[in-house]
């Protein structure tokens, strides 16, 4: 390639430069995983809510990915609350850090190249108390004392993940077809919940379990337990993955894209399970969708994303009734509706989502947006409340602050 042609494609990364970023990122990734796999006292990741009324506070949260090109800030400084007993939906269009958001939480990002850098993911655990040798400290009966604590997920060493995934965090994924394994009957993989978190478990305790969930999400037992993942329908999968999620009582269930997959029908069915659901638990649920219809029909709180950065939050009929970011506008008006004319053709924000490698400083939806002005080439917009629960990060309201 031509000293000219390097010039003028800004996406050419020479050998020297390649170079340097493998050497740059190898050694990132060695501390983040040390770090990751470290030994250490519970101390270390105990911390107190902001709020005692929230069950989730996600603080200033970066999780990157360290690829060849460079780094992809896929979670860009996220930060947001979900309350007790309330549902919060995080909407925005693919690739703007819903679902890295979500697996953060989890800890399941694929390391070493997936690391959450730096934030604070404080979650309200329900645990066993513990003496100060770290024994289990248990009632005249000898069951073991239950209390209430404050964990940092982000600053949590793997090995201890498990207080909290599944048991008190669980994850209904996009895909069921792809995360029920095949060669397992359905009884089999919902077995395993309570083998893994109950202690002392056995067959007839975890059978019985299983199909008190089965029940709960609208399944005969007897018809499915045997069964194998093929020979369920779409909807029939997504109920399963909501039973395996339940099955170990947890407080906060995060929903994935629950209804991506399905018709309409049985799209309808899953989000009134859902909403029976929340009714039941005495806990909290994080729906992650791109779609506006779900959110305003299920969720409390929204939380608009984009480009790995919260652009614009607050309860439900703030974020419908007056949307404050252009994106967020963008996208109502990009919804299809009943009254829609035929002949009017449907509404689309122009452009496309920046490169998320080496993002620029300024606001990443200024490219796009009709409204820009020359404070949008400045500094990237902080967040701005424009009430006691609506916050937007948009320059348009610097004379509001």
């Amino acid at each position: 390639m031509s000293q000219e042609t390097k010039k003028t494609n800004k996406n050419y990364l020479s050998g020297k430069e390649v170079r340097a970023i493998a050497k740059a990122n190898a050694a990132e990734m060695k501390r983040l995983e040390a770090y990751k796999n470290r030994k250490c006292e519970e101390k270390e990741f105990l911390t107190k809510m902001r709020d005692p009324n929230n069950l989730l506070e996600i603080d200033d949260l970066h999780t990157f990915f360290f690829t060849e090109q460079g780094v992809v800030k896929a979670v860009n400084g996220v930060s947001y609350n979900v309350p007790k007993n309330a549902v919060v939906g995080v909407v925005g269009e693919s690739g703007c850090g819903k679902s890295v958001t979500s697996m953060s939480v989890m800890r399941l990002i694929q390391g070493p190249t997936g690391q959450i850098v730096s934030g604070h993911i404080r979650f309200a655990a329900k645990d066993t108390a513990k003496d100060k040798k770290g024994k289990v400290i248990r009632d005249e009966n000898g069951e073991p004392i239950i209390e209430e604590k404050v964990y940092d997920i982000a600053k949590m060493p793997m090995r201890e993940i498990h207080r909290i995934r599944g048991k008190q965090v669980a994850m209904i994924f996009q895909e069921p077809m792809t995360s029920l394994n095949p060669v397992f009957t359905i009884g089999q993989q919902l077995d395993e919940v309570t083998f893994i978190h109950v202690e002392g478990a056995t067959k007839e305790m975890a059978k019985e379990k299983t199909f008190d969930m089965l029940r709960l999400v609208g399944i005969i037992p007897e018809n499915v337990y045997d069964a194998f993942p093929h020979e369920l329908s779409g909807g029939m999968r997504q109920r399963v993955m909501i039973a395996m999620a339940l099955a170990a009582e947890p407080r906060l269930i995060i929903a994935d894209e629950p209804t991506t997959a399905l018709d309409v029908t049985i799209q309808a069915q899953i989000l009134d399970l859902l909403q029976d659901i929340k009714r039941k638990i005495d806990g909290s649920i994080l729906l992650i969708t791109h779609d506006l219809g779900v959110i305003a029909e299920m969720a409390d709180y929204v939380v608009v994303m984009y480009a790995g950065k919260v652009i614009e939050k607050g309860t439900v009929y703030e974020i419908f009734k007056d949307p404050r970011h252009p994106y967020t506008i963008g996208l109502q008006k990009s919804k299809p509706t009943m009254t829609l004319d035929d002949s009017v053709e449907l509404y689309n924000i122009p452009g496309n989502v920046p490169n998320p490698i080496n993002m620029p400083d300024h606001c990443y939806f200024k490219e796009r947006c009709a409204k820009c002005t020359a404070k949008c080439s400045g500094e990237y917009p902080g967040m701005i409340q424009v009430s006691p629960t609506h916050f937007v990060a948009c320059h348009l309201y610097d004379e509001e602050k």
